[in-house]
């Protein structure tokens, strides 16, 4: 296994001068801490697995950062740059003190020739040249088409503070692991976090693709001991999630009248410098056109009084998410809207729509 890439979110604590020491030992305990973990006392356990339900991650292209999902089918430019969301969506009952995710990028052809070895190399069980022992993990046998851009630690990539070491490995060909604990010296803390886990950015190639991103769960053959895992605070019981699969689909606009986000606004018209004919708006976001019933004009009888009659909080009525939009990114409503968040209020849906008033792509 290729070494793992350690970097200690740095807290409060990890500033204290006088405890630079401390800090580094408890970081080395808790690398072989982990490792032990893992080929340990887990595998000879039963996974407590929600299969079936309980704990959940899931990835997604974060709104906004450059393409959008629909689902598990997702969309971003050719050549261009997204962010990549790992969400636990729902938490073990019990907490957890150890979070482990694993994304697969990859094509894996097991009919492929590793390293000019000859065809059907790459399932043969040996290694035929690589750096790797694994037929899998050869680039050889592995095609990759999405870029990842490691942040300066992967502390960065962690989304929340409560995990108080973070790691990571770069090594791999079209994986990418990462494992987070909320302390370095047991007892370790009970957390129950749940929202934005990780933020990863990555890229299309510049010519159109469409590829896969898998979030690999504990035990599956690609990943291993590596996969999708929460530990409880216990750090014996390992809970092993559900999680998704993405189709990514790198895509240049499409001429008139095409519409990649189907937001009523096609993409030609959403790169027009006019807001009142739909311009000015993200071809990749499909919630930058505030038109309620898709008759291509945001209008006073149908929006924006519809909007107002739908004011509450999901999931009773009146609230209905086809009238609800997230936060605004920017100083424009047009251009900068994220996805519903549940509640149809003043600031971002009532006044978000007013300011769209009169805008027309019919």
């Amino acid at each position: 296994m290729p070494p793992l890439s350690v970097k200690q979110r740095a807290t409060t604590a990890d500033l204290r001068p006088a405890r630079p020491l401390l800090g580094i030992l408890a970081l080395l305990l808790t690398v072989g801490l982990v490792t032990l973990a893992i080929r340990g006392p887990w595998l000879g356990s039963e996974t407590a697995s929600a299969a079936s339900g309980g704990a959940e991650m899931r990835i997604e292209i974060i709104a906004g950062s450059g393409g959008f999902c629909n689902g598990n089918d997702c969309y971003a430019e050719a050549g261009g740059t997204f962010t990549l969301g790992i969400d636990v969506v729902e938490a073990p009952a019990a907490g957890y003190s150890v979070v482990q995710t694993d994304l697969f990028t990859g094509h894996y052809d097991p009919a492929a020739s590793e390293d000019g070895a000859g065809p059907n190399t790459c399932s043969d069980g040996t290694n035929n040249g690589d750096h790797d022992s694994k037929d899998r993990y050869d680039a050889d046998c592995t095609t990759v088409y999405l870029n990842y851009f490691p942040r300066a630690n992967a502390g960065e990539e962690f989304m929340d503070d409560v995990f108080a070491a973070a790691f990571r490995v770069t090594s791999y060909v079209g994986r990418i692991p990462h494992a987070g604990m909320t302390g370095l010296v047991p007892p370790v803390p009970t957390t129950y976090f749940e929202g934005r886990l990780l933020e990863l950015d990555m890229s299309c190639p510049a010519t159109p693709v469409a590829t896969f991103i898998n979030l690999l769960p504990f035990g599956d053959p690609v990943a291993e001991t590596s996969g999708a895992l929460f530990v409880e605070p216990d750090l014996q019981t390992p809970v092993t999630p559900k999680v998704n699969s993405l189709t990514v689909n790198c895509v240049s606009p499409q001429a008139q009248p095409g519409d990649t986000d189907g937001d009523g606004c096609s993409d030609a018209k959403e790169a027009g410098a006019n807001p009142a004919l739909g311009g000015d708006r993200d071809w990749l976001n499909p919630w930058d056109f505030y038109d309620t019933n898709g008759d291509g004009v945001i209008d006073l009888l149908f929006d924006i009084l519809g909007v107002i009659n739908h004011a509450g909080t999901a999931p009773g009525p009146p609230y209905d998410v086809n009238y609800d939009r997230g936060p605004w990114l920017g100083a424009n409503s047009w251009n900068d809207t994220t996805p519903p968040d549940g509640v149809i209020d003043l600031l971002n849906d009532i006044y978000g729509v007013i300011a769209q008033n009169g805008h027309d792509c019919s």
